[in-house]
């Protein structure tokens, strides 16, 4: 679960939800549904093409697809950055993936994070995860990390709902900046069409970009 994109499952709740509400009144076509998958499901379900439908909200790089050849992609639904943030108490600034040496590091399970990666990869970090991006949080208050990688649209809802403003620090500068997209298998080039056409509307669509705001 990743607030606000999904709060609640069972309550049908958060901007994942309300998206597929607009592609369900704009579309003639589809129907749309969210479904939550873990992210070693979602892979397994690419890799043997059983995937009977989209992803929501990715990006061609956690998917290995930097060029776009592997997939069908949307253009941008919303706009995102992963949040370096620490404690208040013991602040870290971010600059690049070289300044976190030496550092334990908070993710989540299954997310590829630029740079971090690779820096744990060679032993000049160590990456906690945990499953859900929220629990970040308490894990920084615990001190079982020492930074945590944190979606933006998230981080904006956490603090808005616990008002931590003063308990943590929001480095200036992000891991990364990145679009919000649809991944689709190339085999749906229909569904990829209607899609794109949808999407292209949202930039006009006054009642979406009032949905995101509501949401920040």
């Amino acid at each position: 679960m990743q607030p606000p994109l999904m709060i609640s499952i069972e309550d049908k709740t958060g901007l994942y939800f309300d998206f597929t509400r607009y592609l369900n009144q704009q579309s003639k076509r589809y129907n749309f549904e969210v479904v939550f998958l873990p992210r070693k499901r979602l892979d397994k379900m690419l890799a043997d093409n059983t995937i009977s439908g989209m992803v929501l909200g990715v990006s061609p790089t956690w998917f290995k697809d930097k060029a776009e050849t592997k997939y069908l992609w949307t253009g941008a639904f919303m706009y995102d950055r992963d949040e370096i943030i620490s404690l208040s108490s013991n602040p870290v600034q971010y600059a690049k993936p070289a300044s976190l040496e030496n550092m334990v590091i908070g993710g989540v399970r299954g997310f590829y994070y630029y740079g971090i990666n690779e820096l744990v990869k060679q032993g000049k970090a160590v990456r906690v995860d945990t499953v859900k991006e929220e629990d970040l949080f308490s894990m920084l208050l615990k001190r079982r990390v020492d930074v945590a990688i944190i979606g933006r649209s998230v981080y904006r809802y956490i603090m808005k709902d616990k008002q931590w403003h003063d308990v943590f620090h929001l480095s200036t500068i992000p891991h990364d900046s990145f679009e919000r997209r649809i991944l689709i298998t190339k085999d749906r080039s229909a569904l990829h069409l209607e899609l794109s056409k949808l999407i292209d509307k949202l930039p006009e669509d006054k009642n979406w970009q009032q949905s995101l705001l509501n949401y920040q």
